[in-house]
C-alpha cells in the first residue's frame, strides 16, 4: 500500500533551457491533478494529466515545471533593454511616492519580458523528452509513496492487532455478562414470584431467561468485526490500492461498535468498546493518507 504523500523531480536539458519538473502529492479522498507549465509548455498539460492518472489512484498531485536557465543564439538568457526600462520606470515611481532604492534583480527578472520566452527557448520537437522526463518524476514520487507507505503498514497492522485484542476481551466481557445478566433475571423473578405467592412455572422462565438475554446479545456485531479486521489485514498485504477501502471498513467496525457499547449493559463491556474506537480513530487517521 501506498502512502499520498510523496515527491519527485527530474532536471531535462533541451536545446536552449534546463528545465526541471516536480511532481508533489499530498492526500485527498479522490483524484485531483494541477499541472504548472510555463509559456507554451501548456500544450503539454492533457498528456501530463493523463501520465499522472496512469501512475496514481488517488490523491491531490501537482507537476511543476520550472526553466532553471534559459539562453538564447547569442547566448543571453536576459532581455537587458527591457530589463533596464523596467529599472528606469521604477526608480522614477520610487521618487515620486518618496521610496528609496531601485528594484532587485529577483524584482526585475519577475516581470514580463525580462526572461526570454519559453515558446522561443523550447521547440515542440522536444516535448518528447520533456514528458519522459515527467513520467521518471512522477515514478520518483510513487516511490516516495511506497516507500512512506511501508512505514505507514507497520503503524496499519499494530493497531489492527491491539483492536482484535480487544475485540477477543469484549467476547468474553459479554459471555459473562449473559451468564450474570441470566443469574439476575432468575433471582429477581423469584424474588417477585415469592412476594406475590405464585408458583412459577419453569419453561416460562427460561424462555423470559433467553428474551432478556436476546436484546442484550451482542454476539452478531462481535462476530462481524473480527470479519472487517481480517479483511482489513488482508488490505494490509496487498499491493493494490486500499485506501478507500479500508475507509469504508472503518465505517462499518465503527458502526458495529457503536452497537455493541449501545446494547451492553456491562460497565467492562462499555469500556472496552471505548477503547476500541479509540484505536479505531487511530486507524482512520492513518487510512485518511493511504492511497
Amino acid at each position: 500500500m501506498r502512502s499520498m504523500t510523496g515527491f519527485g523531480s527530474v532536471e531535462v536539458p533541451t536545446r536552449h533551457a534546463r528545465i526541471r519538473i516536480e511532481v508533489s502529492s499530498v492526500n485527498k479522498r479522490g483524484l485531483e491533478v494541477i499541472v504548472f507549465t510555463p509559456g507554451d509548455l501548456a500544450r503539454l498539460e492533457r498528456q501530463v494529466r493523463e501520465d499522472v492518472a496512469e501512475a496514481v489512484a488517488r490523491g491531490k498531485v501537482t507537476v511543476a515545471m520550472h526553466i532553471e536557465a534559459v539562453t538564447d543564439r547569442n547566448g543571453r538568457a536576459l532581455d537587458l533593454g527591457k530589463a533596464e526600462a523596467y529599472a528606469a520606470e521604477l526608480k522614477k515611481a520610487g521618487k515620486k511616492l518618496g521610496v528609496e532604492g531601485g528594484p532587485s534583480w529577483s524584482d526585475l527578472l519577475g516581470l514580463p519580458g525580462v526572461v526570454v520566452s519559453t515558446g522561443r527557448t523550447v521547440a515542440p520537437a522536444e516535448d518528447r523528452k520533456i514528458l519522459d522526463g515527467v513520467r521518471r518524476a512522477v515514478k520518483k514520487m510513487v516511490e516516495s509513496r511506497e516507500r512512506e507507505g511501508a512505514r505507514m503498514v507497520g503503524a496499519l497492522r499494530a493497531h489492527l492487532r491491539k483492536m482484535e485484542g480487544i475485540r477477543k476481551k469484549m467476547e468474553r466481557a459479554a459471555g459473562e455478562m449473559r451468564r450474570k445478566q441470566g443469574q439476575r433475571i432468575c433471582g429477581r423473578i423469584r424474588e417477585l414470584a415469592g412476594e406475590a405467592g405464585v408458583v412459577l412455572d419453569p419453561e416460562r422462565v427460561v424462555r423470559e431467561v433467553a428474551s432478556a438475554a436476546d436484546r442484550g446479545d451482542v454476539t452478531e456485531e462481535l462476530g462481524r468485526l473480527r470479519a472487517h479486521l481480517l479483511e482489513a489485514q488482508g488490505l494490509a498485504s496487498t499491493r493494490a490500492p486500499g485506501g478507500r477501502t479500508l475507509e469504508f471498513l472503518i465505517q462499518e467496525l465503527q458502526r458495529e461498535v457503536n452497537t455493541v457499547g449501545s446494547k451492553s449493559g456491562d460497565l467492562g463491556l462499555t469500556r472496552l468498546a471505548i477503547s476500541f474506537k479509540s484505536e479505531l480513530e487511530k486507524l482512520r487517521e492513518q487510512a485518511a493518507n493511504l492511497e
